[in-house]
């Protein structure tokens, strides 16, 4: 038998949760109070999307956009990367997602609002949920307050408001802003669960709700 059916997903991290949410905590503390501001950025994302006007809509992919310029720098480079050093790398795909929803403004004008009230309706769910669910979440896993994740700081529910906007907005056509954001998904839930953290489900919620919301938009 190969030894890799010995491993677990712990053995493959380089950091302890210790180590891990007190790099969150510090990083609260060293940028409060912008949390404040970039909760009300989300906010004003959610409803750009919700009045279904062009320049709106154009203008919540340009905030998007730039909270992922936020999140590659901010977190992933200058803070994340000092406890794993594959998180220098990870950097690029969150720039280059930043460019696809800047390039993707281009395309407003023709790319129509999805058909299906149940994929709009996920998105705009979606969204809320990174925007005002995501900061609460340290008290349903039993986490320090210290540790709360916000829009455009944290990857988490940044991803979760740009799959949602991405739903309630557009069809298919934009399916190259799909991947980055599920597989940012899929790697930050399987170390929380390396770490026995109880918010694990949330990145997996997100991207069970996204495919759902997909599949029933193609029926």
């Amino acid at each position: 038998m190969s030894d890799w059916a010995t491993y677990r997903l712990a053995d493959f991290l380089m950091f302890s949760p210790r180590v891990y949410f007190r790099l969150i905590e510090r990083y609260n503390q060293d940028l409060w109070p912008l949390q404040l501001v970039f909760v009300a950025g989300a906010l004003v994302v959610l409803f750009a999307i919700a009045a279904r006007a062009r320049r709106a809509r154009a203008a919540a992919l340009a905030i998007l956009a730039a909270a992922w310029v936020f999140c590659a720098w901010q977190f992933l480079w200058l803070r994340y990367a000092t406890i794993n050093w594959a998180m220098s790398y990870v950097a690029a795909p969150f720039l280059l997602q930043a460019l696809l929803l800047l390039l993707a403004i281009r395309l407003t004008d023709r790319v129509p609002m999805p058909a299906g009230r149940l994929r709009r309706s996920g998105g705009l769910g979606l969204m809320a949920f990174g925007a005002l669910f995501y900061p609460f979440l340290p008290l349903l896993s039993g986490r320090a307050p210290g540790t709360a994740e916000t829009f455009a700081m944290m990857p988490d529910p940044t991803v979760a408001a740009t799959l949602g906007a991405l739903l309630a907005q557009t069809r298919q056509k934009l399916w190259l802003l799909v991947p980055i954001p599920v597989l940012w998904c899929g790697f930050s839930g399987l170390t929380l669960l390396a770490l026995k953290d109880a918010g694990a489900w949330a990145p997996l919620a997100v991207i069970v709700a996204t495919f759902v919301a997909l599949a029933a938009a193609r029926r």
